[in-house]
């Protein structure tokens, strides 16, 4: 791509290696004022404040602790190479800043320079690897693979200043470096790759995020006077307005790239010079009547340029609509080729994915590419990321059955050593042979949990329940009869991973409220059979950041009502040992949901969550051993199949959303220690593992203490 100004810009690119090859030796005659700098080296700080000076001329080899005549390197003027050096600059002010340097036939590849700090000053020239040196000897090095990161500070405030990659002054190559300016403000040259005689290919530069280009700023992605300068890459990912954008300038110059990815991007009268392709991705900010690209220099030469165009993620065209690629009030000479560049489907939505067709025309001062075809639908992606939504009703559903269990165990336990220890009360102050407690007694029991439960992708909790109840006791003709009310808390925080190519990761919490009735009859003959009845209130919330829609949330809130049935003999088989099989199944039903799901790059939505029904079914056996009075210990093994827990939801943008469930069977692991230390205390203190479909563990601590 040529416009007729090109003879004088290559004119004025040389007169600036030039100027760039005549000032390198003067680098040891300079002042030797050092300002105020801070660098770190491969990890170390080496230099920071002030230094009043470094006295000689030369240093030694591969160190980098420099800092001389207001310049700072990494590696100054090794007589060998400069390569591999890692630098982060914080806040300096200098002449001129080098990731590396060396002398002729020296090589300075490999190295990274990073710059931060809203101070930093640089006044003439950043490179990150830098070659000085003369055609006698020939030389013999490269400067490639070298990396240049701005983030902040003004760079080359004066007229002549240069930002680069990599920097060979005579027949060595530049290629495969890679400049990066992502804020700060930046004027002069920038280049990917620059070398006198040698190659300058493979270069990057790209200009992103919060970047400040001065208006004659001139972007080179690889320029040589004397050799090739292919497949260089020059990346706009912001509007900015510069004086000249080049491509490759060399003896040859094929298969450079520039990628326009925003809209609102001026070039000044030195105009676009030296692509073969030309790449607009509209923006998620674009609309019809736009103009992404506009080019104030005399007519753009378009021979052998072909130019492609996609639409970005967030991107909401109609069929029809026209956008403007390319502008040049001067027309343009030679005809360009077209195609419409290959993308995955952009997100517009929460269900759906959006594909894009467009024809692209070139007219006499614009190239435009209009909307030919519009098509959303639900694909693979856009499955998934609504699934990761769904994954909250999961581990709310995980609480609310973590509830249930402690109050089966751990609750019926407390409860039931409650009423004994105030039989045991009125017996000891004179009321013998009280066959039943007449009366309520508080007890309580705690746990904390941390599960993953499986639903075709998985949500880790991690949680606490806390069961606070009165219990009573009584007797009557089969036995005794245990029951009381109850009121539970619990919650925790979760996580739910996705296993989809972007790794969609939700996250949020919740906590449940309610009130219970428990009840557990015993009979002489060891059977006994128990229930429960809960109902409360469970909250929730949601995040995640997509990489298609970006930030994503909602909050949730419903009723829900829980309920378990169970049946269970003991058996003394000796030596103080109990055996308890028994056989529980455990409902329970979170009610649906309606909210809006509040979403950072489309429209928010309405999301419909149904109601979550859990059946779960448990058999289990538990071995009490009594080693005395004060102390039993406890261990057993249950298998648990969940025939429900499926998860559904609807939003308003429609498409498919999968139903993630955590149906099927677990096992499980209980080990437990009881504790009367003596007088009206006693302290239970149990863990539960699981394997299988649920998976983790729990700890439960119940203690009772009357009065």
């Amino acid at each position: 791509m040529r416009n007729c100004s090109k003879t004088k810009q290559k004119r004025l690119a040389k007169l600036v290696l030039a100027a760039l090859m005549c000032t390198g030796g003067g680098l040891y005659n300079l002042s030797t004022d050092v300002l105020a700098a801070s660098y770190v080296v491969n990890g170390t700080v080496e230099h920071e404040g002030n230094t009043s000076s470094f006295s000689g001329t030369s240093f030694t080899p591969g160190h980098a602790d420099y800092a001389y005549g207001n310049e700072i390197f990494a590696v100054s003027y090794p007589t060998t190479s400069a390569d591999n050096f890692t630098v982060t600059i914080t806040s300096p002010t200098s002449y001129r800043l080098f990731g590396a340097a060396a002398t002729t036939r020296g090589s300075a590849s490999g190295n990274t320079l990073t710059i931060t700090g809203d101070s930093t000053t640089i006044t003439q020239m950043v490179y990150g690897g830098y070659v000085y040196g003369d055609s006698n000897p020939s030389p013999t090095g490269t400067a490639n693979n070298n990396t240049v990161n701005i983030n902040s500070g003004t760079i080359n405030s004066v007229t002549g200043g240069q930002v680069g990659g990599g920097y060979y002054a005579v027949s060595g190559d530049a290629n495969d470096n890679t400049v990066t300016i992502s804020g700060g403000t930046v004027t002069g040259y920038i280049y990917g790759g620059a070398t006198s005689d040698g190659e300058a290919s493979g270069n990057t530069v790209t200009i992103q995020n919060d970047a400040e280009l001065d208006s004659n700023a001139r972007i080179y992605g690889g320029f040589t006077m004397n050799g090739a300068a292919n497949n260089n890459t020059v990346n706009i990912l912001k509007a900015v307005t510069v004086k000249h954008i080049l491509g490759g300038e060399g003896t040859s110059a094929t298969g450079n790239t520039l990628n326009i990815a925003a809209k609102g991007v001026t070039v000044g009268d030195e105009g676009v010079v030296g692509f073969q392709n030309m790449n607009f991705y509209l923006p998620s900010d674009i609309a019809s009547g736009d103009t992404m690209l506009t080019i104030n220099s005399s007519a753009t030469d378009l021979t052998g340029v072909t130019i492609g165009t996609a639409a970005q993620t967030g991107v909401n065209l109609n069929q029809g609509d026209t956008v403007t690629l390319l502008s040049n009030t001067n027309g343009f000479t030679g005809t360009a080729a077209t195609t419409t560049l290959t993308t995955a489907p952009t997100a517009t939505s929460l269900t759906l994915d959006t594909s894009y067709k467009f024809a692209i025309n070139q007219g006499d001062t614009a190239v435009t590419a209009t909307v030919t075809d519009k098509t959303e639908s639900s694909t693979e992606s856009s499955m998934e990321r609504a699934k990761s939504l769904v994954e909250t009703r999961a581990a709310t559903t995980t609480f609310i059955n973590a509830g249930a269990d402690m109050l089966s165990s751990q609750g019926f336990m407390q409860a039931a050593n409650a009423v004994a220890l105030e039989a045991a009360e009125q017996t000891t102050s004179g009321a013998a042979g009280v066959p039943s407690v007449s009366t309520f007694t508080p007890f309580a029991a705690m746990g904390g949990s941390s599960m993953r439960a499986q639903s075709g992708s998985y949500v880790d909790t991690k949680g606490f329940g806390l069961n606070v109840g009165f219990a009573r006791e009584i007797s009557n003709a089969q036995g005794k009869l245990l029951f009381g009310p109850v009121v539970e808390y619990g919650g925790g925080s979760y996580d739910s991973y996705l296993e989809d190519a972007a790794g969609t990761h939700g996250e949020g919490g919740a906590h449940y409220y309610g009130l219970g009735i428990m009840a557990r009859q015993v009979n002489h003959d060891g059977l006994y059979y128990e229930g429960s009845l809960r109902g409360g209130r469970v909250n929730s919330d949601y995040k995640t950041t997509m990489d298609t829609l970006g930030k994503v949330n909602y909050d949730s809130s419903s009723n829900y009502f829980a309920a378990h049935l169970g049946v269970g003999k003991a058996f003394s088989i000796g030596n103080g040992n109990t055996l308890d099989g028994y056989l529980k199944y455990f409902y329970s039903h979170q009610a649906g949901d309606t909210t809006t799901i509040h979403i950072e790059n489309a429209a928010d939505e309405r999301g419909s969550f149904d109601a979550v029904d859990s059946h779960r079914l448990r058999i289990g056996a538990r071995l009490t051993h009594k080693v005395n009075d004060r102390n039993s210990f406890y261990g057993g093994l249950a298998y648990q199949y969940e025939f429900g827990g499926e998860a559904r939801a609807h939003f308003s943008s429609g498409g498919n959303v999968p139903s993630p469930s955590v149906k099927g069977g677990s096992g499980m692991l209980e080990l437990g220690w009881q504790v009367k230390p003596g007088g009206p205390v006693t302290i239970d203190l149990g863990m539960t593992g699981w394997a299988g479909k649920q998976r983790g563990g729990s700890i439960q601590l119940g203690a009772n203490w009357t009065f």
